[in-house]
């Protein structure tokens, strides 16, 4: 009996040591599949980031083709949370309006920012919004693609680069489907 007990003893931990190898071996073998997938997430992230980089450049290039000044630019990407926010609010906004087509008739010149205003409301987030993308979004949404006219509307001077309140961007579009 102490025969027999001794060689069940053995083939026991025969098989458990095969079963360790095998445990050991399949966990080796994840170890390595996980690495390979951290790189080539890796990979995959660093060509999602110099494509990203590349098309920065692009756009930038086509911005300045369009006359958006590279101030313009590094401004509204210095404080990317206003951007967000006014981004995230006024089209619906805008679009709510449009549907609404209530409005007046005749334009509220005390709608437009003067120099002063435009100081104090330049640091406020979610107040404004820059006078080409509300001409842009407003000769879009009419499809006539004015924006020279919709600036106009919106008491933009010429090409230079500034920014109006959302309200008036709001008024000119009941004015416009009023």
């Amino acid at each position: 009996n102490d025969t027999s007990s001794s060689s069940r003893i053995r083939d026991n931990q025969r098989r458990s040591r095969t079963r360790r190898a095998a445990l050991l071996s399949d966990l080796q073998k994840r170890v390595h599949e996980y690495e390979q997938q951290g790189v080539t997430a890796t990979q995959d992230m660093q060509r999602a980031a110099r494509k990203v980089a590349q098309d920065n450049v692009r756009l930038r290039s086509l911005l300045a083709l369009h006359g958006v000044q590279q101030e313009e630019v590094e401004s509204y990407l210095r404080s990317p949370e206003e951007a967000i926010i006014a981004e995230a609010h006024l089209p619906s906004l805008l679009w709510s309006m449009a549907n609404h087509q209530r409005g007046t008739s005749e334009t509220n010149s005390s709608l437009f920012l003067n120099s002063a205003e435009n100081d104090q409301y330049l640091s406020s987030p979610g107040l404004e919004i820059s006078c080409e993308t509300a001409a842009t979004i407003i000769a879009e949404m009419r499809g006539d693609g004015d924006k020279d006219s919709v600036r106009a509307s919106l008491g933009c001077r010429g090409r230079e680069g500034c920014n109006i309140k959302n309200t008036t961007v709001l008024q000119v579009m009941e004015e416009s489907w009023g």
